[in-house]
């Protein structure tokens, strides 16, 4: 079992809610011999609302941490992966937000079930991202990672756009709506179920495309293997733009003839769960299976 002894905290400091929940961890922990860091990508401009006695680092200076742990929502939980994959560290949530799909941990368990998995007693779970590049006159660029999604959505409200898909250089469908979504196992219970998509579990290979509004009733979300390439582009006749969004941050902006390519990145990211964790447990609770809520 690996333990932890260098942790770094991944939060919105000026968030009270979520800042007192690392001050009480930071506080019970003092006399382990433990290293807590407050990960920044804006340091050292956080200082100003921070009190001083923590250790503030910026993102690039990650080196000697072997554990994040975010604070906040899933929106805080997404930004946080990204961190994680970049310096290749185990990350774990807990959650400050609404639904926490992403961040299991309750901050009423937050002190035991730290206790625990910084001594090394914690499932491990490999989650996959997508990495997406753009090709613009034949050069090709990386623009980023996705922990849940790829969405591209249109610009001008009203205005239906067109985007073309390719599976492994394969031609599959022209679609007529609102834009288009590609997923990973984890984000298909996100932007992707609330469009019609299915559920999978994080641990099955695949990716979920799933239309958004589409114009015509036959065209269905797929589920496709995470070995696939996938190509999306806008019809090249179309005069509209599409906005590149990547698990909710808007990248950049899709011109037609531009081409998007999305497979599979080369890393995993190693999310820690407590041990009595399970996946099945975490869909009946946030999405209230087997209970009728006309008796609430």
């Amino acid at each position: 079992m690996k333990e932890y002894k260098k942790i770094g905290f991944s939060s919105n400091f000026s968030n009270e809610r979520s800042f007192s929940v690392i001050q009480e961890i930071i506080k019970n922990f003092e006399n382990k011999k433990l290293d807590f860091y407050l990960i920044d990508p804006n340091f050292p401009n956080t200082l100003k609302t921070i009190e001083k006695g923590y250790n503030l680092i910026s993102s690039k200076e990650m080196v000697d941490v072997d554990l994040i742990i975010s604070v906040g929502g899933d929106g805080t939980m997404l930004k946080s992966t990204k961190l994680a994959y970049d310096h290749e560290i185990p990350i774990t949530g807990i959650n400050r937000g609404r639904l926490g799909f992403l961040t299991d941990i309750n901050p009423q368990n937050a002190i035991v079930v730290i206790e625990d998995i910084v001594s090394g007693k914690s499932k491990i779970e490999e989650r996959m991202l997508i990495e997406v590049f753009i090709r613009e006159k034949n050069d090709l660029k990386s623009i980023g990672y996705a922990f849940n999604d790829i969405v591209i959505s249109r610009r001008e409200t009203g205005r239906m756009i067109n985007i073309e898909t390719f599976i492994d250089t394969r031609f599959i469908n022209t679609h007529e709506g609102d834009g288009f979504i590609i997923s990973t196992p984890t984000g298909s219970t996100a932007y992707s179920l609330s469009c019609g998509g299915p559920i999978l579990k994080p641990d099955v290979e695949a990716f979920v495309l799933v239309p958004i509004c589409p114009h015509t009733l036959n065209d269905r979300p797929m589920v496709v293997p995470s070995s696939s390439e996938i190509m999306l582009r806008l019809n090249e006749h179309q005069n509209d733009t599409a906005s590149i969004v990547l698990d909710g941050d808007t990248i950049l902006e899709l011109k037609p003839g531009h081409e998007l390519l999305v497979k599979k990145a080369k890393k995993a990211v190693s999310l820690l769960h407590p041990e009595n964790y399970d996946y099945f447990d975490t869909l009946k609770s946030k999405l209230f299976w087997g209970k009728d809520r006309r008796n609430d």
